[in-house]
C-alpha cells in the first residue's frame, strides 16, 4: 500500500500529527539515527553517510505498495516542530506481525509526545485504515530503557516473559485491541484524520 493507492496515512492524535516521511525529512532522520544520545538504548549510532543511505531506503519503503515497513514523521501540533519518528516494520518470517518503534529528538524526550505518537499508528492499524492483515503488534526495548515500556504498557500491550536477552518484548494482539483501547489514557485518544482529509 502507498499514498498512490489512495490511503490516508496521516493522523492527529492528542497533541501530535503524523505523516509518512518524505524527502524533506533527511535532517530529522540523520539527527535521530546518527545521534549517540538517541541511539543509546537501540544500537550503535550511524555515521551521517550511513544514515543518509538508510533514509533513502526508508523513503523507498514508503513509496512501495508491497513494502513491509512504513515510517512516519511526528510533529508537535502546538508549535509545528518535528519531534521524531515512528516506524512499523513487518516481521519477515511472520508478515502478520509488525514491530512498532518510536524515536524522539533529545529535547522532546519525556515531554509527553511519545505516547500519542505510538497511539496514532496503533489506532490506524486497529481500525484497518492502513492494514487489515496484521494480527499482532510488537514493542521491544532495552531493559535499561524502562520509559519505553511505560508507553507500550499504557497502550495495553502485554509484557512477554524475559528471554535472558537485554531486551523486553511486548505484544498487542488483534483479539484484544478494541477492549484495550477503551482503557487508553487521555493523551492517547481523540484520533482524527488530518484536517485537510476530514469529510
Amino acid at each position: 500500500m502507498s499514498d498512490a493507492d489512495g490511503i490516508d496515512w496521516t493522523f492527529v492524535m492528542g497533541r501530535v500529527r503524523g505523516r509518512l516521511i518524505d524527502a524533506t525529512d533527511c535532517d530529522l532522520y540523520r539527527n535521530l539515527y546518527a545521534a549517540p544520545e538517541v541511539m543509546a538504548h537501540i544500537g550503535a549510532a550511524m555515521s551521517v553517510e550511513a544514515a543518509t543511505e538508510t533514509f533513502q531506503k526508508a523513503l523507498g519503503h514508503n513509496r512501495d505498495a508491497a513494502a513491509r515497513a512504513r515510517y512516519w514523521q511526528i510533529t508537535d501540533a502546538r508549535c509545528d516542530e518535528a519531534v521524531g519518528m515512528v516506524a512499523l516494520v513487518r516481521a519477515a518470517q511472520a508478515p502478520t506481525h509488525a514491530e512498532l518503534g518510536v524515536m524522539l529528538l533529545p529535547r522532546w524526550q519525556n515531554r509527553g509526545v511519545g505516547l500519542p505518537a505510538l497511539a496514532g499508528v496503533v489506532d490506524g492499524v486497529i481500525h484497518g485504515r492502513w492494514s487489515r492483515d496484521i494480527d499482532r503488534l510488537i514493542g521491544r526495548h532495552a531493559i535499561a530503557n524502562p520509559n519505553a515500556g511505560r508507553l507500550t504498557a499504557a497502550l495495553g500491550f502485554d509484557r512477554q516473559p524475559d528471554d535472558d536477552s537485554d531486551h523486553v518484548s511486548w505484544w498487542l494482539d488483534r483479539a484484544t485491541w478494541n477492549a484495550r483501547r477503551d482503557a487508553w489514557p487521555r493523551a492517547a485518544r481523540n484520533l482524527r484524520n488530518s484536517p485537510e482529509k476530514e469529510s
